[in-house]
């Protein structure tokens, strides 16, 4: 019985150790989506951040040499992309699904970089009352908006935090 309970304990501090190092998330406001900052261990070098970063663009974008808006080594990587079916709205019990374009501007410091999401969409303007509080019926709008481009920042923070698989020589 005491090794079940050490079992289940190292479990869970294990599982809470996973669970807590989940990305930060994006908050859609009134006033648009504001940038999020990815932390990373000591262990993680600036380089390797842009260079996941830019893998990452690559796993992303049919043609990754295409979409790079900004790549300056170390320090900054910015693409745009385009999402089909992003948000919607839910109209007399149909779904009127929008597409939408963006650019992610990855600025990288210190072992941590600021992630920033910018769209042309500015529909969820309207979505919101003038205190800030989200109109009732654009909540489901604002739920699909805010899981893609946390989707997005997942992916990302995913990405950069995998470390590579080692690969060891049996010859």
């Amino acid at each position: 019985m005491k090794k079940i309970c050490s079992t289940l304990i190292v479990f869970g501090i294990f599982c809470g150790l996973a669970f807590s190092q989940t990305a930060p998330k994006y908050i859609l406001t009134k006033d648009g989506v504001k940038p999020v900052v990815l932390s990373f261990d000591a262990s993680v070098t600036t380089n390797q951040i842009y260079t996941k970063a830019k893998s990452w663009n690559a796993s992303m974008a049919k043609y990754p040499n295409s979409v790079v808006r900004i790549d300056k080594e170390n320090v900054q990587v910015k693409h745009g992309g385009y999402i089909e079916k992003a948000w919607r709205i839910k109209d007399n019990n149909f779904d009127h699904w929008y597409n939408m374009e963006y650019t992610l501007n990855v600025e990288i410091k210190d072992g941590r970089c600021r992630v920033t999401f910018n769209s042309q969409e500015t529909a969820y303007k309207v979505w919101f009352n003038a205190n800030g509080t989200i109109i009732p019926k654009f909540k489901d709008a604002k739920a699909t908006f805010e899981t893609t481009i946390n989707t997005l920042l997942t992916s990302l923070y995913t990405q950069i935090k995998s470390t590579p698989k080692k690969t060891e020589d049996n010859w």
